[in-house]
């Protein structure tokens, strides 16, 4: 008995001894594990600051507050976001660099996305270039020497002040308060499809330009950076040769893309949205505001969309009548969409060609004093669409003829 009992006091009497030496040995181990981690985790934060860094510093950002804080801009009235893209014509189709100076640029292509809150839907508005509209008064920008305000197209307002200029003049045209710019060069475009391993699109029949390099056969195929930057870019020998049948397939393009984005999982894939970045980064231009940070968050919003839920508008139009090469904006229609996009609402059905006289906006008064609504043809909305359309079985749109 008496040795049951001093074996188990000495066995009770080890343990207090034993457990703080224990208790000291894990918690040794413990800060080592902790410290380690916090090794690595601070290696990769300052890792992935670095290369947020090293993208941005490749991005040119434009102060688009300061070029236009002067200026009576539209009311913000609701949290959707509306982001501005302009292709230039100003670029060499082999050059990399992306112009500062916007001497003798003007836009290629102008359009309009409007993002509501959440990502539930977006609005893609198609501004085209061979519009004749009221140009506000723009300052000097870079090596443009600004303008006054006259009538003009539209693709001018790059030539005269940059992109803050085309800003100012799109808000003034639509009262739409414009967030964010992108200004993409050809490089950027080309790149950003070779990034997301090109843009699957059926092609109802061969497609021949030769101005821009296209050379598309029938049927199904996978449009890589080079032959997607020539299809949005085709013009005079497809179909009418007209801006606005442009318009429209380059709207079937971006619904093709939509889709990409969407069943790849490029945004969602770090490898591929690494290299859109890149692309994003290195050949393109933003205002300061939208920093990488912001394009991501953006990005995911976007992730989910459904593609139903993408939809393509052109600015409703008529024929010049002073010039068969140039188009007006019948105000009426053009209003309602506008007010549409400004106040977050779906967008008016567009009128069916050949529906009636338009009505001209009331700055759009040609200098040689004719009406544009006198003696004008019928307007026409273009096509709406949404990112479901397949050009084998809708036809690639206005203006770009028969069987296409």
């Amino acid at each position: 008995m008496s040795d049951d009992h001093s074996s188990t006091g000495r066995e009770s009497a080890n343990i207090p001894v034993d457990l703080p030496r224990q208790r000291g040995l894990w918690h040794r181990i413990a800060l080592w594990i902790a410290a380690c981690l916090a090794v690595v985790l601070v290696a990769a934060v300052g890792t992935a600051y670095g290369y947020y860094l090293l993208l941005r510093s490749g991005m040119i950002q434009h102060d688009l507050d300061a070029a236009l804080g002067g200026k009576n801009r539209p009311e913000k009235l609701n949290d959707a976001v509306n982001v501005l893209f302009m292709g230039t014509d100003g670029y060499e189709e082999d050059s990399t660099a992306y112009a500062r100076e916007f001497e003798g640029e003007r836009s290629d292509a102008l359009m309009l996305a409007h993002i509501s809150p959440g990502g539930e839907h977006v609005s893609v508005i198609s501004f085209p270039r061979d519009s004749l509209v009221r140009l506000p008064a723009c300052p000097p920008y870079g090596k443009a020497e600004g303008s006054g305000a006259y009538e003009g197209m539209i693709n001018a307002a790059m030539y005269h002040g940059g992109p803050p200029c085309v800003v100012h003049t799109v808000e003034t045209l639509t009262g739409i308060r414009v967030d964010h710019f992108v200004h993409l060069s050809f490089m950027s475009f080309r790149d950003t499809v070779n990034a997301i391993g090109g843009v699957s699109m059926c092609i109802p029949r061969p497609m021949r330009d030769e101005r821009s390099g296209l050379d598309l056969p029938a049927g199904e195929q996978v449009l890589d950076g080079d032959e997607a930057l020539s299809f949005v870019r085709a013009r005079y020998e497809i179909g009418n040769g007209s801006d606005i049948g442009r318009i429209d397939r380059q709207q079937m393009f971006l619904s093709a893309l939509a889709e990409q984005l969407r069943s790849s999982g490029a945004l969602t894939d770090p490898a591929r949205l690494n290299e859109i970045l890149r692309s994003v980064a290195e050949h393109s231009a933003t205002d300061q505001r939208l920093t990488l940070d912001r394009m991501l968050s953006i990005g995911f919003s976007l992730s989910d969309v459904d593609l139903a839920d993408i939809e393509f508008r052109t600015v409703p139009w008529y024929q010049a009548p002073q010039d068969p090469n140039r188009v007006m904006w019948d105000g009426e229609e053009a209003a309602a969409l506008f007010a549409a996009v400004r106040e977050d609402r779906p967008l008016p059905a567009p009128v069916p060609e050949g529906s009636g006289t338009p009505s001209p906006p009331a700055s759009s008064v040609p200098d040689d004093g004719m009406s544009g609504a006198e003696d004008a043809p019928t307007a026409s909305a273009g096509e709406a669409r949404d990112a479901t359309s397949d050009p084998c079985v809708d036809g690639l749109g206005f203006g770009t003829g028969r069987g296409y």
